[in-house]
Order: C-alpha cells, then structure tokens, then sequence
C-alpha cells in the first residue's frame, strides 16, 4: 500500500489536481443548473444521468496523460514495474472520486425533500457514471490521447440522446424512464473496458 499511495500522491500532485479541482467546481455549482428539491424518482434520475454523468468522463478519461509525455512513457516502459501496478492507483482515486460524488448529489436531493429510493438511485448512477466514464478511459488508453476519449464519451452520450434503441443493455439514461436494472449491464461494460484499457498498456510495453 505504500508503494500505491506514493504512486497515488505523485500522480494528483503532477498531474491529475486540475482534474479534481474541475470535478469541484462541477459539483459547487451543480445548483445553478439543476434543481435538488421536492424530486420524485423520475426527477432524481434525470439529475443524475443528464448532468453527474460527467463526472466520469472528468475523472477517468484524463487517467493516461502523464504518458502522453513520451520522456515520462519511455521512463515507464524501461522499469521492471508491470503497467497495472502504476495505472491501479489512478484508478481507484478515480472511482472513489465518482462515489463520492454520487453520494453528494444524492445526499442533496435526500435533503432536498426528494421522494425516491436512494440506496437504488446510487447503485445505478454509480455503474452508469463509471460506465461512461470508462468509454473515456479505455479510448485515451488506445490512442494516448485524452483528448480522443473526451470526445468518444461525450459522443456516446451524445448517441443516447434519440439513440437508445440502437445501443440495447448498454444505452444510458434508462433510469430517467423508470427502468434500474440495467445497472449489471454498466458495471460489467465498465469492468471490462478499464481492464480492457490497462490490458492494452501492458502489452505495448511488453511487445
């Protein structure tokens, strides 16, 4: 655990601050865009999926920017250290920072009056904030360029916007129509797009 949480701190300190910061100004200000009161579960759900999705496109697609240094990716790829034990860290810092703020907005509409189930709302934002925040993710790790995976997730939230019928178990925004057990669907999406992603940095630098 040392080693990670060195890993972890060097990588907010040189890279991924301006990243977190911007996920906090997002939240701060979430109050300008959308409302947290007196929200039934369709309401709840629409907040969730239409605005606090983002948060993991910001937090998991800018996860391979160091390496986009080639001096940095050079430096990596002549350690002995596997790829995942360097890329591990970033991910989970990513993934607490998407439950946390799940649990802000959720706990802002609980406090809001909001007449829904909370335990089952989280559940869902959770897998689909992940999920599309992953497509980020795994795209930046097959390009080496973040800015492509900003552009493929928001094109795929993009897609779901008229285009959820074409995308099947994997469409977003089903809570918002009453439907949360798509929730399995998004986890596993996720699951294997993030191993998918680190899989592929570990084989370019093994050859």
């Amino acid at each position: 655990m040392g080693k990670f949480g060195m890993l972890a701190v060097s990588f907010v300190k040189r890279q991924y601050y301006p990243h977190l910061l911007l996920t906090l100004l997002f939240v701060a200000f979430s109050g300008g865009f959308v409302s947290f009161k007196g929200l039934d579960a369709l309401q709840a759900a629409k907040v969730m999926e239409m605005y606090a999705a983002f948060t993991g496109i910001l937090l998991l697609t800018p996860l391979f920017m160091p390496e986009q240094d080639k001096e940095i990716w050079d430096l990596e790829r002549s350690k002995k250290t596997s790829m995942w034990e360097i890329y591990l860290p970033r991910v989970i810092l990513a993934l607490l920072g998407c439950l946390l703020v799940v649990f802000l907005f959720v706990g802002r509409m609980e406090r809001g009056g909001g007449e829904f189930d909370g335990g089952i709302l989280f559940r869902g934002a959770c897998c689909e904030i992940l999920f599309l925040g992953s497509i980020g993710f795994f795209v930046s790790a097959v390009t080496n360029q973040a800015v492509i995976g900003y552009m493929a997730a928001v094109a795929y939230y993009a897609m779901n916007v008229g285009g959820t019928k074409y995308l099947g178990k994997f469409a977003l925004f089903q809570m918002m129509k009453g439907d949360y057990g798509t929730w399995l669907y998004w986890l596993l999406g996720a699951a294997v797009l993030l191993a998918g992603g680190v899989l592929i940095r570990e084989r370019v630098v093994r050859g």
